[in-house]
């Protein structure tokens, strides 16, 4: 595990151009909604975009530096490696899941000064329940990341051409830049009931009602978005093991699990 969090972030803090884009696509689109609140006269959303912002920096991680790993692995010959270490595969993911998260968060920290520099949002924030409801959401993401990895593994450039349509789409029925659950949101409560199996979704929502203080009693509440989130965390750990013991067993029986896809 610690081998795979060194390797990840020594990658990410070695490219100049990764740090570059990590940075800049979050902070454009925060920027770009944030201003078009304000021009609208919605400008209390802005805070929204700027936590938007944060959020989708590790959003992006987990589907492009989590979900597709072990596909360029396998592509580029290194996924036999993996296979013939004594470490076990989900000590693998959750490095890189460590080492995603260590290189993610100077970018998105960067995104919430600049965003709430320039905006100036004012905010009464509980800290606890921020504490809380991030940890339980990356906890969430970078296990949901997990499951993806295998997945991905299994079905090749099948599930990467789905990473393509995922990653906006999600973005957007997330609330990542507007409410998408709850008080204020413009969907159908079938659809919000749908939307809230992701992380993302539920993340969202406790992080604007814990600095949000106005929204804190809106339903479901904070503490109920928190037990969401909890849940959500054994689940997608769990979804992940079986996964990774699915993804293992088809190998050995159908023997392309290390053959690569031209």
């Amino acid at each position: 595990m610690y081998a795979r969090t060194w390797v990840r972030v020594r990658s990410i803090y070695g490219e100049p151009l990764w740090l570059v884009v990590g940075i800049a696509f979050p902070l454009f689109t925060t920027f770009g909604l944030g201003f078009l609140y304000r021009s609208s006269g919605v400008g209390a959303l802005a805070g929204f975009a700027v936590l938007g912002g944060i959020a989708v920096s590790f959003w992006s991680n987990v589907v492009w530096s989590m979900a597709t790993q072990f596909y360029w692995d396998k592509q580029e010959g290194i996924f036999e490696l993996y296979l013939v270490s004594p470490a076990p595969v989900s000590a693998i993911l959750i490095g890189m899941s460590i080492g995603g998260f260590v290189g993610t968060a100077p970018s998105a920290l960067l995104v919430g000064v600049v965003g709430w520099q320039v905006f100036g949002s004012a905010v009464t924030p509980s800290w606890a329940l921020v504490a809380a409801g991030f940890v339980l959401t990356i906890v969430a993401l970078y296990s949901l990341g997990m499951l993806l990895a295998s997945v991905y593994l299994a079905y090749g450039r099948q599930a990467e051409s789905l990473n393509d349509s995922v990653m906006q789409t999600v973005s957007m029925f997330s609330g990542a830049y507007f409410p998408s659950v709850g008080v204020g949101s413009p969907f159908p409560v079938s659809l919000q009931l749908v939307v809230s199996l992701i992380p993302l979704t539920i993340g969202m929502d406790v992080l604007r009602k814990a600095v949000f203080a106005p929204l804190t009693s809106a339903f479901p509440t904070v503490y109920e978005d928190l037990a969401i989130l909890a849940v959500l965390c054994v689940v997608f750990f769990v979804l992940a093991q079986w996964a990774i013991g699915r993804m293992r067993e088809r190998g050995r029986k159908k023997g392309t699990l290390v053959v690569r896809m031209g």
